[in-house]
């Protein structure tokens, strides 16, 4: 068994068709089916099983599939590492973040990457924790911003701040900052939300359950940007950190108002895998602590650290 050969197994099983792997790879397809035959010989089992359409992975197949990628990751990285000992930091990070985090801290952590690491590649990957966190653990991402609390996972996992949400409404509302709405009178309103999987429905439902009100949600949104634009729309009111909705409101696009009794907060931590990071990963990460600790001093993330702020990256 060789890397050449799980690469090609990968591509294939991304693809489904030998055809199409030949000719995204530029390699000839007898060869890429001899690599095929040796990996099955070497694991003793059968990875795919043909059909007219092309190639399917068996169980067998399935199982390595979930496996190999994060591990060639991982492989990968320490080349790199390896390679740059005594240079620059250098190689590709893979970093996850769930929807709204991602509005407000993407294009900062981008710009910070490329000023100062320009030999670094980070690809951000937007998505709810629950994905994010299986692609942690599988290794296909290098680390990720999820909601906590950080003792639900199976990873290491860094607390980085507590943000409450507020209650987004159109325009024309009537939201004002200076008067809270009360879960109860929040649970009687036409509500827009993510569906359950999400993490801030989670956050919402344990607050109402708190409060002894049940919440029936009319439209779920399962993209940030659409149920923003539902709401600004008129079609309902949602919860959300105001860190999210910042530009609409100042754009006098959606109003809010606090979300009281309870005040519900969600709590962002930082998913961590068990293995080894590179350097390029130790770089983002202490990248992304000092851009968080920027946002919030600077008032543009209204929220409370739960690190230290002190640390920067040389």
């Amino acid at each position: 068994m060789n890397l050449q050969q799980l690469r090609t197994f990968i591509r294939i099983a991304e693809l489904g068709s030998l055809s199409k792997a030949s000719d995204r790879m530029r390699v000839a397809q007898p060869a890429l089916s001899r690599q095929m035959k040796l990996l099955q010989e070497e694991v003793g089992v059968v990875l795919f099983d043909r059909h007219r359409g092309g190639m399917r992975l068996t169980l067998a197949g399935e199982e390595l599939l979930r496996r190999v990628p994060g591990l060639i990751r991982q492989l990968d990285q320490v080349y790199e590492d390896v390679r740059t000992h005594a240079g620059a930091t250098r190689g590709q990070v893979v970093f996850g973040v769930v929807p709204t985090v991602s509005y407000v801290l993407a294009r900062h952590l981008a710009c910070r990457v490329a000023a100062d690491f320009p030999d670094v590649q980070l690809r951000i990957v937007e998505s709810y924790s629950g994905h994010l966190v299986e692609w942690l653990q599988r290794g296909e991402i290098d680390a990720a911003i999820v909601y906590g609390p950080g003792e639900k996972f199976h990873m290491r996992a860094e607390e980085l701040l507590l943000e409450d949400l507020v209650v987004v409404g159109p325009p024309d509302a009537g939201l004002d900052p200076a008067t809270p709405v009360s879960m109860a009178a929040f649970a009687n309103l036409t509500l827009v939300l993510p569906s359950r999987p999400h993490g801030l429905r989670v956050v919402v439902e344990l607050a109402a359950h708190r409060a002894k009100t049940k919440l029936e949600v009319r439209f779920e949104a399962d993209s940030f940007r659409v149920l923003v634009d539902l709401v600004e729309q008129g079609l309902g009111y949602s919860a959300l950190p105001l860190s999210a909705v910042s530009r609409e409101v100042a754009q006098k696009r959606l109003t809010y108002a606090p979300l009281i009794e309870p005040k519900v907060t969600r709590n962002l931590i930082l998913g961590i895998p068990d293995s080894t990071l590179s350097r390029a990963t130790q770089t983002v990460i202490a990248l992304t602590r000092e851009e968080i600790a920027k946002l919030v001093k600077s008032g543009a993330w209204d929220a409370r650290l739960r690190y230290s702020s002190d640390r920067t990256v040389r």
